[in-house]
């Protein structure tokens, strides 16, 4: 009866991702995720209006300082990414990459100002992955052209469905990746809660410490795990949400956007490769 619950329950939920019945019906998450965007797009707002005032005033012969200064390191940082693991001549991708970087570590972290979490709401990593997987594939045709297509009957036609697994694979591998350490994180962080506040309780309850407040046993203090649950779980439940939140979203995002930039770099041809060995090969001058 519980799977058969939960199941309806998941159902449910993912039949509401599709549906639209007023302002009401948002996902939690969805807001979070255009909360995020919105930032983004002011601190965008910020630094061009910034960049647009230091222009007009030559302040690019000066250093950069305040924001100007933040947002030339992550630009570089991001350029010297996209550079090292795609090549010189990728750096005109840097701006999905800005953009990638940003919104996805700023989405690992926002749980920690007790908003909705984004990157354990399977929509996201799928959006992403998907988005991925249309760059691989548009860089792939445009230096292949229709040779192309020649990669789904390789070596022979008959393994077509097997090559159109292939093809699709990183839109599974990617989201169930990112999903699963999410939920993962989300999942621990629960059950250690559970254990912390039982824990708690049984010491108040050894105590002879009641755990409701006043008479009215159905209200918002009477609610598991009442106000006896949270002795023992500030100080880990802090140190778990900041390492799941922050090192581990950090460590998420890097992985996601290297193997990014990586499949990227690998529907390319390797001219540039070539050249910078010829290049290398040339005498020094003294």
């Amino acid at each position: 009866m519980m799977f058969q619950v939960f199941d309806a329950a998941s159902q449910a939920r993912l039949e509401s991702m599709f549906e639209w019945h007023g302002a009401d019906s948002i996902d939690a998450p969805l807001l979070s995720s255009l909360l995020i965007m919105a930032v983004l797009l002011l601190i965008g707002a910020i630094v061009g209006i910034r960049a647009t005032i230091g222009l007009k005033k030559k302040e690019y012969l000066k250093k950069p300082k305040g924001i100007l200064f933040l947002a030339e390191l992550y630009y570089d940082m991001c350029q010297s990414f996209v550079g090292s693991n795609m090549g010189e001549s990728a750096k005109g991708y840097g701006g999905y990459f800005w953009t990638l970087f940003a919104y996805l570590f700023i989405s690992f972290i926002f749980s920690l100002f007790g908003l909705p979490s984004v990157v354990d709401w399977l929509a996201v990593p799928l959006g992403l992955a998907i988005i991925m997987f249309v760059i691989i594939q548009a860089v792939a045709i445009k230096y292949q052209h229709f040779g192309y297509f020649h990669r789904y009957i390789e070596p022979i036609p008959v393994f077509l469905p097997i090559n159109l697994i292939t093809m699709w694979s990183p839109i599974i591998s990617t989201t169930m990746r990112m999903f699963g350490n999410c939920l993962a994180g989300s999942v621990i962080i629960g059950l250690i809660q559970w254990a912390l506040s039982n824990a708690s309780n049984a010491i108040f309850g050894a105590m002879g410490v009641n755990g409701f407040i006043g008479t009215n046993l159905e209200s918002y203090w009477n609610m598991w795990p009442y106000w006896t649950g949270v002795f023992l779980a500030p100080m880990p439940m802090g140190v778990l949400n900041l390492y799941f939140s922050l090192f581990s979203g950090f460590v998420q995002t890097l992985v996601f956007a290297s193997l990014t930039a990586l499949w990227i770099a690998q529907e390319k041809p390797l001219v540039e490769m070539s050249a910078n060995k010829e290049k290398d090969k040339k005498p020094k001058a003294i």
